[in-house]
């Protein structure tokens, strides 16, 4: 699996002073009347528990997950 590339900064962006991690985590969500299950890239905050994804994270997460119907 492709791993999405380093971003430029490391603080939480939601006013923690702690350094975000990149994760792939098991999710189910929907997209377009879709729903997806799978490995999924986020970046996620070890100390408020929030998670952040990027343009580039949301592409490479959807190129690796499979298409679950309804």
């Amino acid at each position: 699996m492709k791993t999405p590339k380093e971003l430029k900064f490391k603080q939480c962006p939601f006013g923690c002073d702690c350094d975000y991690e990149l994760v792939k985590e098991d999710q189910k969500f929907t997209s377009n009347g879709n729903v997806y299950q799978g490995k999924r890239w986020v970046y996620k905050c070890p100390e408020c528990k929030k998670q952040f994804t990027t343009t580039e994270s949301d592409t490479i997460s959807m190129q690796n997950l499979k298409n679950k119907k309804l």
